[in-house]
């Protein structure tokens, strides 16, 4: 059996597979569970998605698990897919977000979110992945609870250091999009409209969720 698993790894050529994926190429789905345990050489990333390699997943292992979950449509947005942008992102702590068609249900887990949305953006691709135009990206970056310098230095980093946002276009899509979680965005954008943008002194912190108590403020 170790004989057959050894042969069939070596033709694998991806990082990141679905189970049914693998059982086409021969291994049972038990066999694969077995080997996704925490013990095992592989790593279960998400429900029917294991990571094939040894090691802990990177970044990239999550994008892809988050895909292959969400099916055909699915773009990345958010922080994740400002950093694939370039726009400077910390990424410590931060959820892979994954836009999804409204018609389709998918539970989110740890570590990444599925949002559902009547406003499915054309995807613009960065190293083959699905990902939401830079605007789309950064306001729905900003507007998941993280904490105000975390925000502020986000939303103006996208306009100031790479250009690829305009102050204008971000408060459009804010306007366009869910009001849940816009306070915090909503007030940083006023104050540059006023031409304060006060980033002196900011830390280069990693991105932290916001407590309870404010996600319910917003």
């Amino acid at each position: 059996m170790q004989k057959t698993i050894n042969a069939i790894e070596s033709r694998f050529q991806r990082r990141v597979y679905r189970v049914a994926e693998i059982e086409k190429l021969g291994i049972s789905q038990s066999t694969t569970y077995r080997r996704a345990r925490a013990d095992g050489p592989w790593t279960r990333l998400a429900p029917g998605v294991v990571l094939v390699a040894p090691g802990p997943p990177t970044v990239h292992d999550r994008i892809q698990a988050a895909l292959l979950r969400a099916g055909p449509g699915a773009v990345v947005t958010g922080i994740v897919a400002a950093h694939l942008h370039g726009i400077p992102t910390s990424l410590d702590d931060v959820e892979v977000h994954v836009l999804i068609p409204h018609s389709r249900k998918i539970h989110s887990y740890t570590g990444t979110r599925f949002e559902r949305t009547i406003r499915l953006p054309e995807p613009t691709y960065v190293n083959g992945i699905p990902t939401a135009p830079p605007v789309r990206a950064v306001m729905d970056g900003a507007r998941t609870f993280r904490t105000w310098a975390f925000t502020q230095r986000l939303l103006h980093d996208a306009i100031h250091k790479e250009t690829r946002c305009k102050l204008n276009d971000l408060i459009t899509e804010m306007e366009l999009g869910s009001r849940r979680g816009t306070a915090v965005p909503r007030a940083i954008l006023r104050s540059f409209q006023g031409g304060t943008t006060p980033l002196r002194g900011l830390a280069a912190s990693p991105a932290r969720p916001a407590s309870t108590a404010q996600r319910t403020a917003a």
